[in-house]
């Protein structure tokens, strides 16, 4: 078992989970529909308050925002102005307002009424790509909580050196110590960040790690790993860009 945390305790691998807050039903009742189309979207709230967005925006953690800018309590502008955490999709016919909008850099696309389902898609599309990126800034500091015997252990990815498989368990080797966890590479490793990559069959490294790049294996604390033939262009590929 292995869960997949960033530094604030938030499951990197998660879907996605969206507000609507819009004062037209019929408007919330459209992109709530649109949202259930798309399985990255697996939590919806709706509301047709601003201040109500509000209490929802200051006690809940939102990936992506349907925000309409025509409010009747409170504009857009003062929700965007609490600086939520999120990425901003702004539901308006309101032209006067796209060029303050680059003062918000959460503000990812426009949607003006009425709205059909491809140009929410596109939008929707722009909005995974925000937040995609936005994850990879805190993936250096993820964590990672492993099963060994009958506890969870957490663990910081960054201090890991590298993965081996061992039989139907995986050894997770750092600096001064060695963990086994009950798991096979090929499930864990979609779930590791890009700092990591597969160099064997039975390897997986973290690339700042590396010491030495020989042909054929690479130096990491003292340890060869080696590296197959298959995997030796996407290795090199990679430590090209960490340079």
């Amino acid at each position: 078992m292995i869960i997949l945390l960033d530094e604030n305790g938030n499951l990197l691998d998660k879907l996605m989970k969206c507000l609507i807050v819009d004062d037209d039903p019929l408007i919330c009742d459209l992109l709530e529909h649109f949202c259930s189309k798309i399985s990255e979207i697996d939590s919806v709230t709706t509301t047709v308050s601003g201040f109500e967005s509000v209490n929802l925006i200051n006690n809940s953690s939102f990936d992506l925002i349907f925000l309409d800018y025509n409010l009747p309590d409170i504009t857009g502008r003062d929700i965007l102005d609490l600086n939520p955490n999120s990425a901003v999709i702004m539901v308006t016919s309101n032209k006067d307002f796209a060029l303050d909008s680059y003062n918000y850099p959460k503000i990812v696309d426009f949607l003006a009424k009425p709205i059909d389902f491809p140009r929410f898609y596109k939008g929707f599309l722009k909005a995974k790509e925000f937040i995609s990126a936005s994850k990879k800034v805190t993936e250096k500091d993820a964590r990672l909580f492993i099963k060994e015997g009958g506890k969870l252990v957490k663990i910081k990815l960054k201090e890991v050196a590298y993965f081996k498989s061992e039989a139907n368990y995986i050894a997770i080797v750092f600096r001064n110590k060695k963990i086994l966890t009950l798991m096979a590479l090929k499930d864990l490793e979609p779930k590791l960040p890009d700092f990591f990559q597969r160099v064997h069959r039975s390897y997986i490294i973290n690339l700042n790690m590396i010491d030495v790049i020989h042909t054929g294996a690479v130096e990491i604390n003292k340890d060869h790993v080696p590296v197959s033939q298959r995997y030796s262009p996407e290795l090199l590929r990679k430590i090209q860009l960490l340079n």
